[in-house]
């Protein structure tokens, strides 16, 4: 990538963060206009927020079949596309979470998915090697989000925004600060910034990260400051949205980051953003609008 480029990326980064210092909180939200959002059906926005990981896996599958592509040897290293003609809005990769263990799968992260591509987005779901997997965890789980990126754009012909919820976030987040990597900006959705604060926090998603890591803080420093994203810079523009009421990713996960803005949706737990029929879910869908509307000039 060219300085030129890299510049260009920077200053529509910068725009996009001014936009949000002047939109402030819950007008951000508000900020497109509404002929141009696409949401949801209202009929669909039913459920009391916050929403357990298990009400997730309940919704139900439409029948749709979406497209398998590999983008490696590993079974794990797989993409699911949801598309359709009318997916003219852009192209997405999601990265879903699941505390980087292999005891989740991206099964709940296909109603997202789902629910973007009927508005009208090419979307990906990524699967990856996780803690448990054959290569899985530190470095293999974010060495696979970047070839699933390159692999997407190859395929689509389009750079994606990355959108990442949890440990996906993180995995999102780490990738997207790479300047060369084909994407046009990421959207972190309750996402884990910085590895040794949240490692030594107590649950049960908190003990994985020295399985993920394959030790603590205090025994690998250098490796815990190269996988945190909280010191890191962006490239390319970037929105942290995070639940008031969420009790596996707490507001700290949001302190020390550059380039970036954030937004916290009140009441909303963890899952609700990834729940297409909450109120969160609608703040998520007019936050990627905003954040693909202002940071369109950047040339990803």
């Amino acid at each position: 990538m060219s300085r030129d480029t890299l510049q260009r990326g920077r200053f529509a980064t910068l725009l996009f963060l001014g936009a949000i210092a002047l939109l402030g909180g819950k007008a951000f939200s508000n900020a497109l206009p509404s002929d141009r959002h696409q949401s949801i059906p209202k009929d669909d926005l039913a459920v009391s927020m916050p929403v357990s990981f298990d009400d997730l896996l309940a919704l139900a599958n439409d029948g749709t079949a979406p497209q398998t592509f590999s983008y490696g040897q590993a079974a794990q290293q797989s993409l699911l596309r949801f598309h359709s003609p009318a997916s003219t809005r852009g192209t997405l990769l999601i990265i879903h979470g699941g505390c980087w263990s292999n005891a989740y799968d991206r099964q709940h992260a296909t109603p997202m998915a789902r629910a973007l591509a009927q508005v009208g987005y090419d979307v990906w779901l990524a699967e990856y090697r996780r803690v448990g997997d054959p290569g899985g965890g530190w470095p293999g789980s974010i060495t696979d989000i970047v070839l699933a990126t390159q692999q997407v754009a190859a395929l689509s012909g389009d750079h994606p925004w990355l959108i990442g919820h949890s440990a996906g976030g993180h995995l999102a987040l780490l990738s997207a600060t790479d300047p060369t990597l084909p994407i046009k900006g990421t959207l972190a959705l309750a996402a884990i910034t910085n590895l040794a604060t949240y490692a030594r926090q107590e649950g049960s998603c908190q003990s994985m990260v020295t399985e993920f890591m394959e030790g603590p803080p205090e025994s690998h420093p250098d490796r815990y400051t190269s996988a945190s994203v909280h010191n890191k810079v962006f490239p390319k523009p970037t929105h942290l949205i995070l639940g008031e009421a969420d009790a596996i990713v707490g507001p700290d996960q949001l302190t020390g980051l550059s380039d970036t803005s954030t937004q916290m949706i009140a009441e909303s737990g963890h899952f609700d953003l990834i729940h297409p029929a909450t109120a969160a879910f609608e703040q998520v869908l007019k936050a990627l609008e905003y954040l693909m509307q202002t940071g369109s000039t950047s040339g990803g």
